[in-house]
């Protein structure tokens, strides 16, 4: 998260939220960027990536919230233009 944030000028964080009622809702987990941005700038002021834990693809949390990271880390190159990058 120190390196998304320094990398993207922003304060990097990750948000781990109880769902439904009960011990058998799961999580809602959100990664989110919150940019240092100058008055007038084109960049949003947030950019944020929300996924429901457990899920198919990750049997931890911990790898969840690492893709999750990932994911951010590509939404954030969709502000700046640059997801050719990732293709």
């Amino acid at each position: 998260m120190r390196s998304i944030g320094s990398l993207h000028s922003g304060e990097c964080g990750l948000t781990v939220l109880p769902r439904g009622i009960g011990a058998t809702g799961g999580l809602s987990t959100a990664a989110s960027i919150m940019f240092h941005v100058l008055p007038g700038s084109s960049v949003p002021e947030f950019v944020t990536v929300i996924k429901d834990w457990p899920c198919s693809s990750h049997r931890d949390l911990a790898s969840h919230c690492f893709a999750l990271l990932h994911e951010l880390d590509f939404e954030i190159s969709k502000v700046y233009k640059n997801e050719a990058l990732w293709k």
